[in-house]
């Protein structure tokens, strides 16, 4: 008993103890005396401030300074405060769209350890800035936007039909910053923001660009429309609407500037004689109609539920095509290849029945194809070669890659033969008798007229192989100088430095002498070259003569984002031979090849057979490594893969060459900086 009443005892004095502690807990008193005046800001200053700050009793945690607009905090800056002292800091005064000039709150906090806290509140008169000028920044330059007025700026000069940019202002005042205006969120917005604004006009030329710093407001903007509603923009080069039409149903755009000159799928439209308006052919439906600038075409899909439309098992819905050799409004400029988001819709003409239209040598190659017919735009169902089949005399349908050079279901020509040149052809598949039993028709329903363009290439008629490219054949020696009639523009071309410089309108030759094809793309507005042994592309001889070609990815002229080579062999490069058995491949960084990432590799000719693999070609590059199989390092034999943390130095060009000179079974591999 004695012992629980000393042990209750004991418990209370410890209570008792505790209850004194706590109520000798000091608050501290937190002191502050400003240093600054806050006398009157701009919106977008950056406000100095600096204060004193004490505490006798308690150390000091923080100093907090808040700016309120109305009743919502716009900014705050926090200063930890560990002693007794004079602190200094900035709060950014925001610049925000429609605020007028008036009075806003700063709030001056500073806290304890203990989390006693002392405030002092001024009130600040702010003003919007009228900036003396603004400045329009594009890839190619800035322009100076103007003061008209109070907040009203623009700028005129020779633009193009679309300009992007972004827009900033000088600094104003003792405190002020330059502020940049960009897109967020698909609007004009301030801040640290340089997401380019994309300007458009009717026409190409010389226009105003306009911008209100109070409102936002700016211009111009050409509004797309349809059929009187705005189509909905999916990028910068394309807009897209969705309708239910009808087949004839008219369809009336405005907004496209040279809209007589565009390129109209003709599976779906047919331009009136009056180039304003277009009809509906395809039958009664769900459609997306995009228009797209880049290319300067118009095209549709079917929909069904807002989704590109799947073939359903009743023969209704859509058939897609995905493959090499077709492309709209241009196979050199825009092939589909085997990427599914260009996949072509063809258009449902009903009863089962779907059809494409294309031009040979402008939306389909004239001498090669190897595309199929999927069920949806991507990956799935497809008709191979057991559920679809073709009594045509053009083309075949593959068997597999190991019967007739075809995957199953893919297109190829028919042996010795080839469309005509600017040949119209419609490809129909019918699937009225169910989707295992489709049935392929191919026919010519008329040509059209070969584009005007009459060009020489040292002396020689360029001889006409596709809708927008030209070829000559003809032996050139190395230094030879060139000179190119009939191209206007071509100091605008891209000039492969592997095979040529250029001055005025004369070109000269750099490899060594021999045969050569030089293709014009006046599309892409460049010269392919491609040695040649009599009157086919050279291969690589047992010498170490003749031909080294590059397949894969990473890699593209003019541009690897827009002529993606990959493992189309149709656009294999042909490496330039410079002499003793050597071949050189140049490349810029961020222009014909990635930055980051590389895997293409060496060939004998253009196309699968001969190649370089890893137990023949070999390199001492502090950039690049040889595969040596997908298990070991990533790349397959042979293929070339940047070394880790090796990245190519944006616009920095680097040379690739290939000595043989020891032998096709002893390549060294040298990569140098230009």
């Amino acid at each position: 008993m004695k012992k629980l009443t000393y042990i209750l005892f004991t418990l209370a004095g410890v209570l008792a103890f505790n209850s004194c502690s706590d109520d000798d807990v000091v608050p501290g008193n937190p002191a502050m005396t400003p240093k600054t005046e806050f006398s009157a800001a701009l919106y977008g200053d950056s406000l100095p401030f600096t204060i004193n700050v004490s505490d006798m009793d308690v150390p000091l945690s923080t100093l907090k300074a808040q700016l309120y607009y109305n009743e919502d905090m716009v900014s705050e800056t926090v200063i930890r405060t560990k002693t007794s002292d004079d602190y200094s800091g900035k709060i950014f005064v925001p610049y925000y769209a429609n605020v007028p000039s008036g009075r806003a709150t700063l709030k001056l906090i500073l806290q304890n350890i203990h989390f006693t806290t002392t405030e002092k509140e001024y009130l600040v008169p702010l003003s919007r800035p009228d900036f003396p000028y603004l400045t329009f920044v594009t890839a190619d330059g800035e322009y100076r936007m103007e003061r008209e007025e109070l907040y009203q700026y623009s700028v005129a000069d020779d633009f193009p039909q679309k300009i992007k940019g972004y827009i900033k202002s000088p600094k104003v005042g003792e405190n002020g910053n330059v502020l940049t205006f960009g897109l967020e969120n698909g609007v004009i917005a301030q801040g640290p923001l340089t997401d380019e604004i994309t300007f458009s006009n009717s026409n190409a030329g010389n226009y105003s660009i306009h911008f209100n710093t109070y409102s936002y407001a700016a211009s111009p903007f050409v509004k797309l429309m349809l059929n009187g509603k705005e189509m909905d923009m999916i990028d910068d080069d394309n807009y897209k609407l969705d309708l239910t039409l009808s087949a004839g149903q008219e369809l009336l755009f405005s907004g496209i500037p040279n809209f007589e000159a565009w390129w109209i799928d003709p599976s779906f439209f047919k331009k009136e004689e009056d180039n304003t308006a277009l009809s509906f052919l395809p039958i009664a439906g769900s459609y997306r109609i995009i228009v797209n600038f880049k290319y300067e075409y118009i095209y549709a899909e079917v929909l069904k539920d807002g989704e590109p439309a799947t073939l359903q098992t009743d023969g209704s819905g859509a058939i897609w095509i995905i493959g090499n050799g077709i492309g709209k409004p241009s196979v050199s400029a825009n092939q589909v290849g085997w990427v599914t988001e260009k996949a072509l819709c063809m258009a449902p003409l009903g009863n089962g029945k779907y059809q494409t239209t294309v031009v040979a040598g402008q939306s389909m190659r004239a001498d090669e194809i190897d595309f199929k017919f999927f069920h949806q735009k991507g990956w799935g169902g497809e008709f191979k070669n057991d559920a679809i089949s073709t009594t045509s005399d053009l083309v075949f349908i593959g068997a597999g890659n190991d019967v007739n050079g075809r995957g199953e279901g893919n297109l190829g020509l028919v042996d010795g033969k080839t469309f005509d040149m600017m040949g119209i052809y419609t490809f129909t598949v019918d699937v009225s008798a169910g989707n295992t039993k489709a049935v392929l028709t191919v026919t010519k329903i008329g040509e059209e007229a070969p584009p005007a363009f009459e060009a020489t290439f040292d002396g020689t008629v360029m001889e006409m192989v596709g809708a927008d490219t030209y070829k000559v054949e003809k032996t050139f020696t190395q230094g030879q100088t060139i000179t190119v009639a009939g191209i206007s523009d071509l100091s605008s071309w891209w000039i492969d430095p592997d095979f040529f410089t250029l001055q005025g309108n004369q070109l000269t030759f750099l490899p060594l002498a021999g045969k050569y094809r030089v293709t014009a793309n006046k599309t892409m507005k460049y010269f392919i070259v491609e040695a040649m042994n009599g009157d086919a592309l050279a291969t690589l001889q047992t010498d170490g003569s003749g031909a080294v070609w590059v397949i894969g990815d990473g890699v593209g002229k003019p541009s690897v984002w827009e002529n993606h080579v990959s493992w189309d062999t149709g656009k294999g490069l042909c490496m330039a031979p410079v002499g003793n058995n050597k071949y050189q491949l140049t490349l810029v960084a961020g222009q014909t090849v990635y930055t980051d990432y590389i895997n293409f590799k060496f060939f004998h000719q253009k196309g699968w057979g001969g190649e370089f693999k890893n137990d023949v070609l070999s390199t001492t590059s502090d950039l690049v490594f040889v595969g040596a199989g997908d298990n070991v390092n990533g790349r397959g034999e042979g293929n070339l893969g940047l070394l880790d943390g090796v990245t190519l130095e944006d616009g920095v060009a680097y040379v690739f060459t290939l000595d043989l000179s020891q032998g096709n079974g002893n390549v060294k591999l040298t990569v140098e900086k230009k």
